[in-house]
């Protein structure tokens, strides 16, 4: 990401892209206050051959921030409304957290504690990018 201004990744799982979109607009209202300088991350939209939802992929929607305190918590909150939500933050290292709006529940500080730089990824697994594998 070198145009990132900040190198902190919040990206979106969602199996549809314009919800993936909504929410991460809602993300970003969410943490505006806290982080003046979040920004939406949506490449330029591809339209792919036998979609009529534009070509975007689950990973490539996310917002930029800056990994401070209250934005972190910001994210944690608007991420436990919803138990069934699912984001993959990534810190500038590389390391990936994927979590879950249950999981954030049940431990509100795993976020923040990911995104401050720990010896390893809060959820334990390395962050590869290489974690799920596509057959075919």
């Amino acid at each position: 990401m070198p145009n990132a201004p900040s190198g902190y990744r919040i990206s979106i799982v969602d199996e549809d892209p314009l919800r993936a979109r909504k929410e991460a607009r809602e993300l970003l209202a969410e943490i505006a206050n806290a982080d003046p300088g979040a920004v939406l991350d949506i490449p330029r939209q591809r339209t792919s051959e036998g979609t009529d939802k534009g070509g975007l992929s689950v990973d490539t929607i996310g917002v930029l921030i800056s990994a401070g305190s209250l934005v972190t918590a910001g994210v944690q909150l608007w991420l436990s409304r919803v138990p069934q939500r699912t984001i993959v933050a990534r810190r500038p290292d590389g390391a990936t957290l994927q979590i879950t709006g249950k999981e954030a529940r049940e431990d509100d500080e795993r976020i923040e504690r990911f995104l401050a730089g720990g010896d390893q990824p809060a959820d334990g697994r390395e962050g590869d990018d290489g974690d799920a594998t596509a057959a075919g």
